[in-house]
């Protein structure tokens, strides 16, 4: 009986929902990027509505971050963790309310890991090859290319990556991790935001050579020493 209820439980869903308004006027804050992000299903990312509403679904999962972002606003409560009892999946509907506070400028006041984003219900990362715009698996060189290098890049989806008055690339490192846990460092290359997707930013980064034979790794980015979840990429 018992592990009846723990199979059902395991194909049920938890769905995040709340408003997200502003700490001095009360009102709603549009267009907030709400993103869950799950130990076993990856991430999901709700956007508020003009009242500031926000829902967003994830699949089965021991340990959910919540965060908010939006360029010019800090929020209240930074993150939130959600930890299940007994190994059970978290399910239901969860009620979580955010503050916001408005600057009149981007400005960096407390450093928080990026976040990168995967696929639906899967620790795959969300990625695409940068000139062919192919899905993985990657080859490590790929022809299409112009110029004489031929190595392969990837545009890296993330959320809350952006750079800071004087601040440069050299802020930013990607690394990979094999089965074996060698660890392998990406070239960062350019960080620029999604064109009409403000709260999204996408970060291309190059393969390197000695990721021969290897067939999947994992890979995290990290700035202002703060490291993002790990996404799965397949190789060739």
């Amino acid at each position: 009986m018992l592990l009846g209820a723990a199979v059902c439980a395991s194909a049920q869903s938890v769905t995040f929902t709340g408003r997200v308004t502003d700490q001095s006027t009360g009102q709603g804050i549009a267009d907030v990027a709400v993103v869950a992000l799950g130990n076993q299903s990856g991430t999901r990312v709700a956007v508020t509505d003009a009242q500031g509403n926000y829902s967003v679904t994830l699949g089965a999962n021991t340990d959910v971050f919540l965060r908010a972002y939006k360029s010019t606003y800090i929020f209240n409560p930074l993150s939130s963790e959600f930890v299940s009892f007994g190994g059970f999946p978290i399910v239901g509907t969860i009620t979580r309310n955010l503050t916001g506070t408005s600057f009149p400028f981007s400005i960096l006041l407390v450093a928080l890991p990026p976040i990168l984003l995967t696929e639906d219900n899967s620790l795959n990362a969300l990625t695409v090859d940068d000139v062919t715009h192919t899905r993985d698996p990657f080859p490590l060189t790929n022809d299409n290319y112009f110029g004489s290098d031929k190595r392969t890049r990837l545009t890296l989806l993330l959320v809350d990556l952006e750079l800071f008055s004087g601040e440069t690339l050299s802020i930013i490192t990607a690394q990979a991790v094999d089965a074996q846990s060698k660890t392998y460092s990406l070239a960062v290359e350019d960080l620029r935001k999604v064109p009409n997707v403000p709260w999204l930013s996408q970060l291309t980064v190059r393969l390197p050579s000695e990721l021969v034979d290897v067939t999947s790794v994992t890979i995290t980015v990290s700035a202002r020493g703060q490291v993002s979840n790990g996404a799965k990429v397949k190789l060739k």
